[in-house]
């Protein structure tokens, strides 16, 4: 779980409740606190932010257009936490709002530290905190969520389902709240702004290098992390925001029912051999039947990569060709590539740098069904922050480069 935000959620809880009621004493009301602690609440918390969030009147405190935001956010946190709640009666869509009055960003730490960690112990050590505080603040958890959120075992302390589902949404609420704060740096004239980004091996050569490239020259205050791996694994950090994003080849109908896709170009696979290749001294081959006899490198099963390599052999007529290797990773098949008699069939964006360095060469044999969709993921009931909406626009570009 990633840092949390700067002003407490004690704090924004108070926010948020005088913006809904429209004073600090109704807000008191609702919250269960006294005018006094409320109104305390909302100053300590424009004062961390340097800016106004209400203004007041007469008739009341109305927020201003920096508290707008800032609410908005902290609406859709409070919803997220809300959903890992049951209804709160038979037959009632309504939910408990405990959860939400309650919880406390070290309760969630704790949540989050256990889920990893397995115990108590090894959550306290990378909290830096003791294990008496673990401990306590998962109690206070579990009474504030009204869940049974652990089971300790000799082998350690795993999440029940009530509890993953809490940790799911807590993620997606803290996620929430750190877009609001750079949202209101924004209104400081602060250029800055988070962005987290799952790469696809295909992606990660050109098209996300470059897009970042421009992001940071526009937007130099922008910290972007990158994360690499399969699809499966990125789309897990995906669902818990722990990326905002993912590049790389889409699923289209397979995707998440909770995912979102947009299409940036078609990519299409080609023949590649290093330059020294057997097959360039004899002459350069004509048809894909003329390479079967040789190794292959084949993409992982299962991945859209996969699927292109065999409807490449299956449109010409041909049997698959075994493969001695089968990798996700482009740093390795191009390794294997320039060691030996391999051939493979890659992404020109892949191996752009070899080609023009001499290393590889891209065979002229006409392959047919190897096109894939190369595009964007998001989650679709997600509300980009402002550095992910200008990393989209500079995907789009250098998409638009490409495909020309």
């Amino acid at each position: 779980m990633q840092a949390l935000p700067g002003v407490p959620l004690r704090l924004l809880r108070a926010v948020a409740g005088v913006a809904q009621c429209g004073s600090a004493a109704r807000a008191a009301g609702h919250l269960h606190l006294s005018v006094s602690a409320v109104t305390r609440a909302v100053l300590r918390a424009e004062a961390m932010l340097g800016l106004a969030l209400f203004e007041r009147g007469a008739r009341g405190m109305v927020p201003t257009p920096a508290g707008q935001v800032l609410v908005a956010r902290v609406r859709r946190a409070w919803d997220e936490l809300a959903l890992a709640q049951p209804a709160a009666g038979r037959g009632s869509a309504a939910r408990d709002d405990t959860l939400t009055r309650q919880v406390t960003e070290a309760m969630l730490e704790a949540l989050a530290a256990v889920a990893e960690a397995r115990s108590e112990g090894a959550a306290a050590r990378r909290l830096g905190v003791s294990q008496a505080a673990v401990h306590q603040a998962l109690r206070q958890l579990e009474h504030a969520s009204r869940l049974h959120l652990f089971e300790r075992s000799r082998r350690g302390t795993r999440l029940t389902d009530a509890g993953e589902r809490l940790l799911l949404r807590g993620k997606l609420a803290l996620a929430e709240l750190r877009i609001g704060h750079d949202e209101i740096s924004a209104w400081r004239g602060l250029r800055s702004g988070r962005v987290a980004v799952g790469v696809l091996p295909m992606a990660g050569d050109v098209l996300v290098p470059q897009a970042l490239a421009r992001l940071f020259k526009a937007e130099p205050g922008v910290v972007a992390t990158v994360a690499d791996g399969t699809y499966e694994a990125l789309l897990h950090q995906l669902r818990h925001a722990d990326v905002d994003l993912i590049v790389g080849p889409l699923r289209g109908e397979q995707a998440a029912p909770e995912v979102q896709e947009q299409l940036l170009f078609v990519d299409r696979l080609v023949p590649v051999v290093r330059s020294a290749h057997p097959l360039l001294a004899r002459g350069r081959p004509r048809t894909l039947r003329t390479l079967l006899r040789w190794p292959w490198i084949g993409p992982l099963p299962g991945t859209p990569a996969g699927a292109a390599f065999e409807r490449a052999f299956a449109a010409a007529g041909l049997p698959a060709p075994a493969v001695s290797v089968q990798v996700n990773s482009p740093a390795v098949v191009r390794s294997v590539l320039c060691a030996g008699e391999h051939v493979a069939l890659l992404s020109p964006l892949q191996i752009r740098a070899e080609v023009a360095a001499g290393l590889l060469c891209v065979l002229p044999v006409p392959v047919q069904g190897t096109e894939r969709p190369i595009g964007i993921a998001q989650r679709r009931d997600g509300l980009a922050s402002a550095a992910s909406r200008a990393l989209v626009r500079e995907l789009e570009t250098i998409a638009r480069d490409i495909a020309a």
